[in-house]
């Protein structure tokens, strides 16, 4: 499915005059939104629809295209957006002789957005065809009322009033599209509409994104959250890329966190590896003791580790020893970023970090006296990916393949994940690991896939200890594998895939790498998305011997190899690079 974003940014703004253009933490407004576009990895073209030259120029210094000049009549103050999206998508696939299937619609005022919370809008479009729009919107409390025909005040929400904590089956939600929308092209190319039928809602709760800028105040405000509320730095950079106290701004706090941090990590991978959580999600207002029977947990310790969570986070209620989770701890704790941190960093990779001192002392060596739990990195990674498996499952389909093979499958989430989402695929797990590959036949048997999924066990530098069960395969697929061969150097990982040219001759290839950053490129980024880069790039790959690479390391890597390169996508989340090959 083609994606396109369009940007709206009109030179005549009121309220704060020229204020798309204005430096904002030394850049411009509307470069925030054209970067959460690119970011996102879902846009296929970004484009800004703009009758201002000043706008044009620098939009097309921050990587959108600008396409054409909006006409007057669509540039005043009070023409609603859909007429100006109607001819923007309609003009530019006249011009480019494109047919486009998905359109985003984002707000250059909305500058707090996460890029995952638009590729959450697009993806939810793809996964479910039945759907006509996804929009960001915020749940709110907030009781609303007007007037009806008698003129009598009556409420609009709920009948009664309850306790803010006890509200949200029948939460309200105000829609935000501005901060990110996504809706099929032919609604508003055909019917000149956004909002279809039928629709989804993505819950926003980053109250950052309730900054909407539109006057002095609203500037003032933004700039102030950017700066981390002391003001610009000396050379115009906001505080939130500088800064590297990321433990807190104050002693007390910084020394604190040291322990808070540690303990609100393992606490969090521990209720969701023991199920606690998902037994919470499924059965609200239980008792200590029978969450603790259910779980086969001792009730005493879990007691403590709960009371802990209650008082120190807003995603446990607890009434007489019976423990619920909240909104929050409903929305947050099953979404893909905390279940990759808490299975993939914390639970995974916890012994790194434990044997630190002893490793750092030579008295111990990782692979040797200690390793990472293989079956935790399968499930991280599987949360990782996720957002990137309908990119690959579209290109395969046109690419016509039927069966894949997952190199280095683990506990086959990856297989399992494409072949629910593809009724017509098969596949084939691979992995040198006999635990992993046990893990994984479980977890097909539980799917009932497996008439569509098999396992074998197999050597990737071997292609001959798996070639008998991937005959009739017609693409192999690894994500994030083939780095961690790089510990034997590009020669060694060229020389495997010459190995594998040979054995697999005209097969595809769908790689996934993670595309290191430099230096400087560091330094340019939002400061928690800075932190979750270096904890892999500079703390867990060297400290388990694997390798990364940058993207162009990857393609000289093919070239020597003699594999045909057939497409690239660099936009994709977390730094994913995807490659498709053929052998």
């Amino acid at each position: 499915m083609k994606t396109i974003a369009i940007i709206m940014a009109r030179g005549g703004s009121k309220g704060l005059p020229r204020k798309n253009v204005k430096l904002l933490a030394g850049k411009p407004l509307i470069a925030y939104t054209i970067e959460h576009a690119k970011a996102s990895g879902v846009c296929d073209e970004i484009i800004v629809t703009t009758d201002d030259d000043e706008i044009a120029s620098i939009s097309k210094k921050y990587g959108a295209k600008v396409p054409f000049v909006r006409p007057k009549k669509l540039a005043d103050d009070i023409t609603p957006p859909e007429p100006v999206i109607q001819h923007a998508l309609v003009t530019y696939e006249k011009l480019t002789n494109t047919k486009f299937d998905i359109v985003i619609y984002l707000q250059p005022t909305d500058i707090f957005r996460s890029p995952d919370i638009i590729s959450q809008c697009v993806n939810r479009l793809k996964e479910n065809p039945k759907i006509d729009t996804v929009f960001s919107a915020y749940k709110t409390h907030k009781h609303f009322w007007n007037k009806d025909k008698d003129g009598k005040y009556k409420r609009l929400t709920s009948s009664s009033y309850s306790s803010r904590q006890t509200r949200g089956k029948d939460s309200t939600f105000r829609e935000d599209q501005g901060v990110a929308s996504a809706f099929r092209a032919n609604l508003i190319r055909e019917e000149g509409r956004r909002v279809g039928d039928n629709i989804d809602i993505i819950s926003n709760e980053d109250v950052r994104t309730s900054i909407d800028i539109h006057n002095k105040f609203d500037f003032w405000l933004a700039e102030t959250v950017l700066t981390g509320w002391n003001g610009n730095t000396s050379d115009g950079k906001s505080q939130v890329l500088q800064a590297k106290n990321f433990l807190g701004n104050d002693l007390k706090t910084w020394s604190q966190n040291i322990r808070n941090g540690y303990i609100r990590s393992y606490i969090l991978f521990a209720l969701h590896e023991t199920g606690v959580f998902d037994t919470m999600r499924q059965i609200p207002n239980l008792d200590v003791n029978e969450l603790a029977k259910k779980c086969r947990l001792n009730p005493n310790l879990l007691k403590g580790v709960l009371n802990f969570l209650y008082h120190a986070d807003e995603i446990i209620l607890k009434k007489d020893d019976k423990f619920s989770l909240t909104e929050k701890g409903l929305q947050w704790l099953f979404t893909d970023p905390v279940l990759a941190m808490s299975f993939g960093a914390v639970g995974a990779y916890s012994c790194i970090l434990t044997e630190l001192v002893s490793s750092l002392r030579n008295e111990k060596k990782y692979g040797i006296d200690f390793i990472r739990k293989g079956d935790l990195i399968a499930k991280g990674s599987y949360y990782t990916g996720r957002a990137n498996y309908p990119w690959v499952l579209e290109n395969m389909k046109e690419l016509g393949v039927k069966k894949v093979a997952d190199l280095g499958c683990g506990s086959a989430d990856v297989l399992i994940s494409l072949c629910e989402s593809n009724q017509d695929l098969k596949g084939v797990g691979i992995d040198i690991s006999k635990s992993a590959l046990e893990e994984a036949q479980k977890r097909i048997n539980k799917k009932k896939l497996a008439n569509r999924i098999s396992l074998s066990l197999g050597d990737l530098y071997k292609p001959e200890t798996f070639a008998n069960s991937v005959k009739d395969v017609d693409a192999f697929n690894a994500i994030m594998v083939m780095h961690e061969f790089l510990r034997d150097g590009k020669d060694a990982v060229i020389q495997m895939f010459k190995n594998m040219k040979k054995a697999f001759e005209g097969k595809y290839f769908f790689v996934g790498e993670f595309d290191c950053l430099s230096d400087e490129e560091y330094q340019n980024l939002y400061y928690p998305d800075r932190i979750h880069f270096l904890f892999y790039q500079h703390m867990i790959h060297p400290l388990t011997n694997q390798g990364l690479a940058h993207k162009e390391d990857w393609l000289e890597i093919f070239d020597k190899a003699g594999i045909n390169l057939i497409k690239m996508n660099d936009k994709l989340n977390f730094r994913l690079v995807q490659f498709i090959l053929k052998f």
